[in-house]
């Protein structure tokens, strides 16, 4: 793992400005009403969106990288193309899918929805092979919220399970995880993000997301990495659960807005806020992918379009670049 760029506390190109003030169900209501506008590509639109759905906080990659294929897909051939996808990794530089989202419309054009119904197919699939994973009566722990493990958690409510899940600060994901899972009628407990840790020993696996895969780690919500360490030494199997879309050569790391976590801050008192940390493979027992349960993680068999290049060196320098 090799991790370079700007120092952490440099601003994201979207932390001043587009910003639009956060209302419970904004973006999926904002989303529904702007259909004519991501049918017919404008800029003003396209930006609009973004920063509402940067606004969302609880959305897993999967559900992100959904909306994003309907955002791009109008731009297919275009030359608005490689400005969409610069303003999308931008946003989203954590977050292999994407990558792939926008080396697959660089490379085939028109052509890259096969390759995006793939990604929604393989998504699919990863539900059905995550299900096979997980044993009647078993407590499963899991952190943050991915999208594909809540269905796959749901999926097995008829086998008794129980979940333990933490709040995931600051924007509270785990609690919409709980929430939903106890809707479908599985037992939860839920705990403080510290707290976790306390509960590994009544697990009888670890299972977490991932938004990106690269050659030696993963990269999710921070406190992933300390988390499957720990689970490691207590001798639990630790299951990330991915499609193979999420693996890319590279992603970026980003600071983001320290008033999240302490609107005012004392002087002299820095607030670190970083959403996304990275594991090494090391930590990590199992991967479900669409293809299966490996102990190997999936791989990148791409090429990388020149674009894509360009977008790295342009963002390079603001960003923590890990590959």
């Amino acid at each position: 793992m090799w991790m370079s760029g700007a120092a952490p506390g440099l601003p994201s190109p979207w932390k001043e400005g587009h910003r639009v003030p956060h209302a419970e169900g904004a973006s999926s209501n904002f989303l529904r009403s702007r259909e004519t506008d991501v049918c017919q590509p404008s800029s003003f639109s396209f930006r609009i969106i973004l920063s509402i759905m940067q606004q969302d906080r609880v959305s897993g990659a999967s559900e992100i990288e959904q909306k994003i294929i309907e955002f791009i897909s109008p731009y297919l051939g275009m030359e608005e193309l490689f400005e969409k996808c610069r303003e999308l990794l931008s946003t989203y530089p954590s977050m292999g899918s994407l990558w792939n989202i926008a080396n697959f419309a660089f490379l085939h054009e028109e052509g890259a929805q096969r390759h995006f119904n793939e990604m929604i197919e393989a998504g699919k699939q990863v539900v059905h092979q995550g299900v096979h994973a997980i044993k009647p009566h078993f407590t499963v722990l899991t952190y943050s919220r991915s999208a594909t493990l809540s269905k796959i958690l749901l999926a097995c409510a008829d086998k008794d399970i129980t979940v333990i899940c933490s709040e995931s600060r600051p924007g509270y994901e785990g609690r919409k995880l709980a929430g939903e899972l106890s809707e479908g009628g599985i037992e939860v407990v839920l705990t403080t993000d510290a707290e976790l840790f306390s509960h590994v020993d009544e697990a009888d696996m670890v299972m977490v997301g991932a938004d990106a895969i690269l050659t030696q780690c993963i990269v999710n919500k921070t406190g992933t990495s300390v988390l499957a360490l720990y689970a490691r030494e207590k001798e639990r199997e630790v299951y990330v659960v991915s499609s193979s879309y999420k693996a890319f050569p590279f992603v970026f790391l980003k600071e983001e807005n320290g008033e999240e976590v302490w609107k005012e801050a004392p002087h002299r008192v820095t607030v670190v806020n970083r959403y996304f940390d990275v594991t090494p493979l090391s930590h990590i027992t199992h991967f479900i992918t669409e293809n299966g349960i490996s102990d190997a993680p999936p791989s990148f068999h791409f090429p990388v379009a020149e674009e894509i290049q360009r977008i790295k060196k342009i963002l390079s320098p603001s960003y923590m670049l890990v590959e």
